[in-house]
């Protein structure tokens, strides 16, 4: 831990230890106390013999959330002018869409605006976050079941929106930085919400800060000691989990992501967990918890050909045997039914939306060779067929008579004993002739419209290439 009095050898040191003597560093201040103070300390930084910081701005976020958050503005404004210091006023909406909780969604907001600055000047973020801003998020994270990803609290240098944030102050006691501003009469502003309790961190600082202090006056410290294990361990294992992510994840066409539940299952538990984590994260940047992670992971190891869990941000994981689905429901009408008239004269014909689409083409032989048709995605029928119909969504109670013999089986059973995943039954065509279905295609070739001899109509499936990866049981692969 650094006193008041090491401050601006700390912060140096801490610039030199990352090579910011020729950089530009923007600098997130709110006019509190903490920022103030790092902004004071990077102006001696750079009137320093040699200079430690090559350069810095201030941006000031203003979220209007507060009554008080222009007075902040001002402020913040008024000495960057005095001390002829540059300085941005970003003005930001604060919207929830993610469903992460309005702080969240603040810090997110705040966050995409200092990195939009900072990649326009290809410069880094200095942020003023503390020892104790360390401890509560360390404590805050625990209480919400967070792994070993999210325990290692605030790291002194991450990746955010595609900039470097820097923590100058991340091992500094807050008492030294409160009599560093004493001493070099730093002004600053109070926000007065770091007293309503409503808000988790401030209960933390004034409820279970004080009593960890009570049982072990160095904490702060204590909990940095820990971190440093804790972030040198969890490179290594992020590292690896990145690796078995790009193993048994890919991104789909739809925007969601599909893995193997087999191959999820057979990795290690702690890559498991971490493998999810990565995955839930590329769709939201709330905290994701323990009951979060182990749902998914709970689903994969199931017996259960199927199952569904829904999270939080409007994020499901989706169980069709082996191929797990994580992403948000589509809001489309690819579930809704449809069908379509088809002349048999036009040489084809489709049905379905983006991924989705199914494409049939047909062509009229003399003397077809039933035994050269190659597999479930061809049909034969009677060239005085002169129209079919192609339809989705066709309810899962609807028989189809059975090929060679008597008796008729539900739709239902065709697509269990397939096992054609649930999310593409509402999905899966049926061809009807005169309101008899014919065809189930790539499943089954019904006993009604046989062909018998003489000319016909040879029609040709292709199913959409995301419903052949989505199936395990792909007939006749490669061969449609």
């Amino acid at each position: 831990m650094r006193r008041a009095g090491d401050l601006l050898t700390h912060v140096t040191s801490f610039f030199e230890e990352h090579q910011l003597a020729a950089a530009h560093a923007v600098i997130g201040v709110s006019g509190g106390v903490d920022s103030m103070v790092l902004l004071h300390l990077c102006q001696r930084a750079v009137e320093g013999a040699p200079p430690a910081l090559g350069g810095f701005s201030v941006v000031h976020v203003h979220h209007h959330l507060r009554d008080a958050a222009d007075r902040d503005a001002a402020f913040v404004q008024a000495y960057c002018r005095q001390h002829g210091i540059p300085c941005e006023i970003a003005h930001v909406e604060i919207a929830d869409v993610r469903g992460e909780g309005l702080e969240a969604a603040a810090r997110r907001a705040r966050y995409e605006a200092l990195a939009a600055r900072a990649r326009g000047k290809s410069g880094v973020i200095l942020v003023a976050h503390h020892a104790q801003d360390e401890l509560e998020t360390f404590v805050m994270r625990l209480l919400r079941g967070a792994g070993p990803l999210g325990l290692g609290g605030m790291r002194p240098k991450v990746e955010m929106f595609g900039a470097h944030v820097l923590r100058p102050l991340i091992a500094v006691e807050k008492a030294a930085i409160l009599e560093y501003a004493a001493a070099h009469g730093v002004p600053h502003v109070e926000d007065e919400t770091n007293q309503d309790t409503r808000f988790l961190r401030n209960r933390v600082r004034q409820v279970v800060v004080p009593a960890l202090r009570s049982i072990e006056p160095q904490a702060e410290r204590k909990v940095l000691e820990a971190l440093e294990i804790l972030w040198a361990e969890d490179a290594y294992m992020q590292a690896q989990a990145e690796r078995a992510a790009r193993e048994v994840a890919a991104w789909r066409a739809d925007g969601s992501i599909l893995l193997s539940a087999a191959r999820l299952a057979a990795l290690h538990v702690s890559l498991q967990r971490r493998v999810i984590h990565i995955l839930l994260n590329c769709f939201s940047a709330r905290e994701w918890t323990f009951a979060h992670v182990e749902s998914i992971r709970r689903l994969a190891a199931a017996k259960a050909a199927s199952g569904e869990v829904h999270l939080a941000a409007d994020v499901r994981c989706v169980k069709a045997y082996d191929h797990m689905y994580i992403g948000r429901p589509q809001r489309d009408n690819l579930h809704l039914s449809a069908r379509v008239r088809w002349d048999l004269r036009a040489p084809e014909a489709g049905i379905g939306q983006g991924e989705a689409r199914w494409r049939f083409r047909r062509l009229w032989v003399a003397d077809p060779n039933p035994a050269r048709l190659p597999s479930p995605w061809w049909l034969l029928l009677p060239a005085e067929v002169s129209w079919a119909e192609v339809a989705v969504g066709v309810p899962t109670s609807e028989r189809v008579r059975l090929f060679g013999g008597r008796g008729t089986k539900k739709l239902q059973d065709i697509f269990t004993d397939a096992k054609v995943p649930r999310a593409w039954r509402p999905r899966w065509p049926v061809v009807f002739v005169d309101g008899e279905a014919v065809w189930v295609p790539g499943l089954m070739r019904s006993g009604a419209w046989l062909w018998r001899g003489g000319p016909a109509y040879v029609i040709r499936a292709r199913a959409p290439a995301a419903c052949l990866a989505a199936w395990p049981l792909r007939a006749d692969r490669g061969r449609r």
